[in-house]
């Protein structure tokens, strides 16, 4: 029997000021769907990648889309949400950054522009990097799962259950 392709379509959204959130949400509603689950706003003590660009005191939330979607779409996804990204910059810089991921029965993938050693290129400057696989009952990180991710399995295993009774 053949696996599924699809899966249900979430982001990982992350800024400073909460209009920016406010404005990103709405976009998403409009480009991808309602959001139909989300996690709590929570700090990016760990990380000062973003900084620079960004600004301190960060906050991130993901949020899961009742779009369900072919997996080979995550990369125009990605270039959209880029776009998107590109839009609401206030003098160069970003107001907020939007990661998509998809989720399904078995993984959690999110699509990128930066390279690194387990990235899989997609083409026209996309990456995907398998985040969490669900393994002897949860999903379960890598060495390379960012923190966040990690932090927050109990969230995507929720969301599994969401789709595995809707949507599979």
């Amino acid at each position: 029997m053949r696996k599924s392709i699809k899966a249900l379509l979430g982001f990982g959204l992350m800024w400073n000021r909460k209009e920016f959130l406010e404005q990103a949400f709405q976009t998403i509603n409009h480009h991808f769907g309602k959001i139909i689950e989300k996690t709590d706003h929570f700090s990016l003590e760990y990380s000062k990648y973003y900084e620079k660009e960004m600004g301190k005191d960060l906050r991130k939330i993901f949020i899961i889309t009742d779009r369900v979607i072919d997996k080979s779409e995550i990369g125009d996804i990605k270039k959209l949400s880029m776009k998107i990204e590109d839009d609401m910059r206030i003098e160069g810089k970003r107001t907020v950054n939007i990661d998509p991921f998809y989720i399904d029965m078995d993984q959690v993938v999110v699509a990128t522009s930066k390279y690194r050693g387990n990235r899989v290129y997609i083409g026209e400057g996309i990456f995907v990097e398998l985040e969490l696989w669900y393994h002897h009952g949860s999903f379960q990180p890598f060495l390379w799962t960012y923190i966040d991710y990690k932090e927050h399995i109990h969230f995507f295993n929720k969301v599994r259950n969401i789709y595995k009774k809707v949507y599979n």
